[in-house]
Parts: structure tokens; C-alpha cells; sequence
């Protein structure tokens, strides 16, 4: 069993994380791009990676008798990032990251007791490679054209 500190905590993190830009551009599919593009598949590709991460958390949870209240909807503000191009999206992505990233490891991994730190620590090292990917991806991005 896991202490209650370590359960609020976790609660937070499966809370905050569930509701990420990055998974939000999962479901909404709020770029435009070509759908076979390979920036797009590896977009996808870190999605469904950072969402097993994230759901990894709610099984860690549910094995420790916690059962995770009900997700809240994605912030409203998120909405204003649809269709439009990855271009322009990935540096939002991208500071999204940096910010979850920051605060899971100043705020969250401190709190947490030696049995439920693994679980988060998982999920920064997924953070952390989808962050140095969506780093690489940004920087692939062609420049528009001049007129």
C-alpha cells in the first residue's frame, strides 16, 4: 500500500498528465499536415507512448486500491491550437514538455515514497525522450516559402 502523500501525489500527476497538450493533439488532431507525413506518424508515435505512460500511472493506482476519480475535460484554452500547421505547434508542444517535465521533478518525485517514485520516474524518461523528439522534429520543419 502506498502512503496517502504518495497517493494525492500520484492522483495530481495522472490528473495533470492525462490532460497534456501533447495527448490533447492526440485525440483532437488539431494540425494540418498530410496523414501519412512522417512528422505527423512520429507525432502519433510519441502520443501513444507519453498515453501508456501516463495510463501506467492509473494501473499503479488501481493495483494500490486507489481508484482515480473521473478526468476532468481538456482546458478550453487548448481549442485555439486546432488546425493549425505542425510548424506552428511543436514549439507549444515543446514548452508544454519542459514544463511538465520541470514540475514533475521539482514538485511531484520529491513527495513520492520508494514505492510509487518508479512509476513517475518512468514517465519523465518518456517525457524526456518525446521532448528531445519533438526537439528534432521542430527542428526539421521546412521555412515557409517567401513570396
Amino acid at each position: 500500500m502506498i502512503d496517502a502523500q504518495s497517493q494525492s501525489v500520484l492522483l495530481d500527476v495522472l490528473r495533470r498528465e492525462s490532460r497534456s497538450l501533447l495527448l490533447y493533439t492526440g485525440e483532437a488532431y488539431p494540425w494540418a499536415a498530410d496523414e501519412g507525413s512522417p512528422a505527423l506518424v512520429t507525432l502519433r508515435r510519441l502520443v501513444r507512448h507519453e498515453s501508456d505512460a501516463v495510463n501506467a500511472v492509473g494501473r499503479f493506482l488501481l493495483r494500490n486500491r486507489v481508484t482515480p476519480p473521473p478526468l476532468e475535460p481538456y482546458p478550453v484554452q487548448f481549442t485555439s491550437w486546432n488546425f493549425i500547421d505542425l510548424k506552428y505547434l511543436l514549439p507549444r508542444l515543446i514548452d508544454a514538455e519542459r514544463e511538465s517535465i520541470a514540475r514533475l521533478e521539482a514538485v511531484h518525485l520529491p513527495r513520492l515514497d520508494e514505492q510509487a517514485r518508479p512509476v513517475v520516474a518512468d514517465l519523465l524518461a518518456v517525457k524526456r525522450a518525446n521532448l528531445a523528439a519533438l526537439e528534432r522534429l521542430a527542428a526539421a520543419q521546412p521555412e515557409p516559402a517567401a513570396v
